[in-house]
């Protein structure tokens, strides 16, 4: 990947407590790898297509389909979708001409006997799903931000992600102002054209089977897969805690375009000794009273609206960004 700084290495460790995990990474809003956290799980056995078309071949489930270019890179601008059952799927896995990928698919029901649960998983509220990931090497993503905590799951191949903290937002030129995607690709792109994006500080994470990779909740990331893969994310609902603080990490960052009073008056609000839903309500509240004032939002991006406007209703039936 081409980049002006060289990425931090994401924290790693071989074993974790819930505690510990909670405080040093979900608290501080940082990804961390968890070797081998999987790697005693049944579903390590999904590295045998033989394996999974015996208890899951029939499962029907939905692909993205891109075509090749000259030079065999996947072209993801030019995507679409095909429904078919993971028999067929891997039977088409190896054609020349397309990139055949099950990404973002709720998983198959047979396929959960394979799964457990890792301890860490306790620290978090309400898991949303949990999605199937199938591809090979040169699938990538945009880069591109998710509004869900996610625990990544490898059980075949490796994984790079490349990662940016939620405060590098304005370098990172969202695709507009309500969109999740980044103009950026990182695996080609002229620094004349993205001249903030030199500002902005990767992290790289790389993962192999048997690890666990937590990616917090807004971090934007790219990734990029190496070999047969197949991994499962936990989707997990971020807490209203972790929106406030998301919140407060974004102003900190200068993210509003709004005065130093006003700057001011919202982190004090994120401090106040008071739960996380009455803070929100504060921040609801102030944000309100400014649009009668002003007859304008000073929210720059729909990233706020979800963070500060929606309620859990909305997050949990309404609302997913991928």
């Amino acid at each position: 990947m081409k980049l002006t700084k060289i990425p931090i290495a994401v924290d790693e460790v071989n074993d974790i407590l819930p505690a510990e995990f909670k405080s040093c990474y979900v608290d501080r809003h940082r990804p961390l790898i968890i070797r081998g956290g999987v790697k005693h799980w049944s579903a390590m056995q999904w590295s045998s297509d033989e394996y999974l078309l015996k208890i899951a071949g029939d499962q029907r489930v939905k692909v993205d389909v891109f075509p090749l270019s000259e030079q065999g890179e996947i072209l993801l601008e030019s995507g679409n979708e095909a429904v078919m059952s993971i028999k067929d799927f891997t039977i088409k896995f190896f054609q020349e001409t397309h990139g055949y990928y099950i990404l973002d698919q709720n998983l198959p029901p047979p396929l959960y006997q394979d799964l457990n649960e890792h301890c860490v998983s306790s620290v978090f509220p309400v898991e949303r799903r949990r999605t199937f990931w199938w591809g090979k090497s040169g699938q990538r993503s945009f880069l591109h931000y998710d509004d869900n905590e996610n625990l990544m799951c490898q059980f075949d191949g490796e994984k790079e992600f490349l990662l940016f903290d939620i405060t590098d937002f304005n370098y990172l030129y969202p695709k507009d102002t309500i969109d999740y995607r980044s103009l950026v690709n990182l695996e080609q792109y002229e620094l004349s054209q993205f001249p903030y994006l030199a500002k902005a500080t990767p992290y790289v994470a790389r993962i192999r089977a048997g690890d666990i990779l937590y990616v917090p909740c807004y971090w934007w990331h790219q990734v990029k897969s190496y070999g047969r893969n197949i991994a499962v994310s936990y989707i997990i609902n971020e807490s209203m805690e972790q929106r406030v603080r998301v919140t407060g990490r974004l102003i900190e960052a200068g993210i509003l375009p709004v005065s130093d009073s006003i700057r001011d008056d919202l982190l004090n609000i994120i401090a106040l000794d008071e739960t996380p839903s009455r803070r929100n309500a504060l921040l609801k509240k102030y944000h309100r009273e400014y649009q009668q004032q002003q007859g304008k939002s000073y929210y720059p991006h729909s990233l706020f609206h979800r963070l500060i406007e929606e309620n859990l209703f909305d997050i949990l039936y309404g609302h997913a960004t991928y």
